[in-house]
């Protein structure tokens, strides 16, 4: 379910993109992927030896396509809930 819900959002995100008249190959979309949403999905960005506990909506295999692209940012993903808060 959360790698339909995160690819379902990419696809949108693409064709809203398109509707706008902006070309998605030079557009970013940014998220608020935390550091412990990479863990748990045993993310490369974090770990090459975890497991995955769970998947997470935004670190499918379409969206790490994307961020190697460098069509996904994700400013907050070295932070924690509290870091993010305390931010906020």
């Amino acid at each position: 379910k959360r790698r339909i819900i995160g690819d379902t959002f990419m696809h949108v995100s693409e064709r809203i993109q398109k509707e706008l008249g902006l070309d998605p190959d030079n557009t970013c979309l940014a998220q608020g992927t935390l550091r412990p949403d990479l863990i748990e999905s045993a993310s490369s960005l974090v770990s090459s030896k975890a497991d995955a506990i769970k998947t997470h909506h935004n670190d499918t295999e379409l969206v790490r396509e994307l961020r190697k692209k460098g069509r996904v940012i994700e400013p907050l993903m070295d932070y924690h809930k509290d870091e993010v808060r305390e931010l906020g």
